[in-house]
């Protein structure tokens, strides 16, 4: 069988009728039933198999717009003035309240320009000209126009672009369309496909139905083109960010970790209080926590308010001196929208449910009123981590900072750094940095410490407990070579399907 005869019966119905039509030299899209929209796609499927070329032009046409199709109706402004100055002369109030504003004032000034009418002391009167006004270049171009329906804009006669460009000076009488065509010419191939089309109409989709009642029998069956392209389709998937924050609490998971959960909206007594940091320190300003109206129940931490409000005022048990000062027990009742996901840590810690030894992560959404900048965001995810056991030290947290930063963003030990860091709730305290190809800069992600006595003791704890909270996002940033955090909320569809 020759390739042509292969091609011929892999054509589907609407291809047939097209490339026969198009042979006879017929609009196809008038024939048979097609409709426009048929022949085209009919039409850009022959085209791929080169039976057709395709050729597109662009046309611009005037049509009527909005108050042109009213003129239409109602004439324009013009004529009836001259309709009702043919019965009365009127005043310039009267015209005022007769007319729209535009058109009185276009009307009043086509009249007198075209010597129709006159003013005298404020009145208005038609002349002889006026009498034997009827018509106008424009208004038989609106009339033409609505006749029919559009006009090419390069085929105007000279008194046609005369009243275009006049009726252009007004506001939406006419406007300007712009239009495609597709034209489709057979090839020499296509013709000779065309001559060896099948007389028998294919069965190109086998139903149940079609076996059922054995309509196939004594059918010809469409042949199939297994190599043709099929559309590409993409899958539904997970937001890329959201897929790595459920891979870093796989490999959390992975690593003996339990997830730890806390509320959104944050009593000040977690947030800040029981995490060391004074009621009346700048500390709380650095956070510059959104206030919440209404105050939290704290009945049940009755005995752990009481422990760490001698922490905060003498010390307590701890060898600390703490900060001095009265302890306002009000204020710890007050409510924040979470800044740190640490309170949920300070909630583990003086739970019941608390193991030790023990390690526990949260994944938590944290507010703070930052200025929005490419590593800033009002509102952003940390991750939250403790380690709670006998005899743990600073190098054990040094070493589980960088096994994490190699798991998580993917980074090799040279990208990793550690400086000196201040929090008011750990001692020592350490800053972890990674470095951004992208941002050819060091960017901190990862702040850590060992929690205070002052912090651990007052929640029932005596274990050294490693804590660090990571800029998550930030670590995505850097492993997926983003250098706008704002990237993440993108609804780039090629960014969210991998291909960025």
């Amino acid at each position: 069988m020759t390739e042509i005869k292969k091609v011929a019966e892999m054509l589907q119905d609407n291809e047939i009728k097209v490339l026969k039509n198009l042979y006879t030299k017929k609009l196809a899209f008038e024939l048979d039933g097609l409709s426009q929209i048929e022949f085209i796609r009919a039409g850009m499927w022959l085209e791929n198999k080169g039976l057709v070329t395709q050729k597109k032009k662009k046309e611009k046409y005037l049509v009527l717009d909005e108050l042109g199709k009213k003129y239409v109706k109602e004439k324009l402004p013009e004529f009836r003035l001259i309709e009702i100055l043919k019965k009365h002369s009127i005043s310039i109030k009267e015209l005022k309240e007769k007319f729209e504003s535009d058109e009185a004032t276009f009307a009043l000034g086509y009249v007198k320009k075209k010597n129709w009418a006159e003013i005298k002391d404020g009145i208005i009167k038609i002349t002889n000209t006026g009498k034997k006004a009827k018509e106008s270049i424009e208004s038989r171009f609106i009339q033409k126009l609505s006749n029919i329906k559009k006009i090419k804009k390069e085929t105007l006669s000279d008194e046609d672009k005369f009243a275009y460009l006049e009726l252009r000076k007004r506001k939406k009488i006419i406007k300007e369309i712009e239009e495609k065509e597709i034209l489709f010419e057979i090839t020499k191939k296509g013709e000779r496909v065309a001559k060896n089309l099948p007389k028998n109409k294919g069965i190109g989709v086998l139903t149940s139905s079609i076996i059922k009642t054995e309509k196939w029998k004594n059918k010809r069956f469409r042949r199939y083109d297994v190599s043709a392209g099929v559309p590409k389709i993409n899958a539904g998937m997970k937001q890329r960010y959201l897929a790595f924050l459920d891979e870093v609490k796989r490999e959390l998971v992975s690593m003996g970790f339990m997830e730890m959960t806390g509320p959104v909206v944050e009593s000040v007594f977690f947030n800040n209080d029981a995490l060391f940091m004074p009621q009346d320190h700048p500390a709380r300003g650095i956070h510059d926590l959104y206030q919440i109206k209404g105050k939290a129940n704290l009945s049940k931490y009755k005995k752990i308010i009481e422990n760490v409000k001698n922490v905060h005022e003498t010390g307590g048990k701890t060898g600390s001196k703490g900060w001095g000062g009265e302890f306002n027990e009000e204020i710890t009742k007050n409510l924040v929208l979470r800044s740190q996901t640490t309170a949920v840590s300070a909630r583990i810690l003086a739970s019941r449910e608390l193991r030790i030894p023990g390690k526990y992560f949260c994944i938590g959404r944290c507010y703070r009123p930052d200025v929005i900048d490419t590593t800033h965001l009002t509102e952003f995810n940390q991750l939250e981590g403790i380690i709670v056991a006998k005899d743990l030290n600073f190098s054990h947290l040094l070493g589980m900072l960088a096994k994490f930063a190699s798991k998580i963003a993917k980074v090799s030990v040279d990208k990793v750094k550690f400086l000196p860091g201040y929090f008011p709730f750990t001692e020592p305290s350490v800053e972890c940095y990674i470095y951004s190809e992208e941002l050819k800069k060091w960017i901190e992600v990862m702040p850590a410490g060992i929690l205070r006595p002052e912090v651990t003791i007052p929640l029932g704890v005596r274990e050294p407990v490693l804590a660090w909270g990571f800029g998550i996002e930030r670590l995505f940033m850097i492993r997926e070579k983003i250098a706008d955090i704002r990237e993440l909320f993108s609804q780039d569809l090629e960014w969210l399907r991998g291909k960025k």
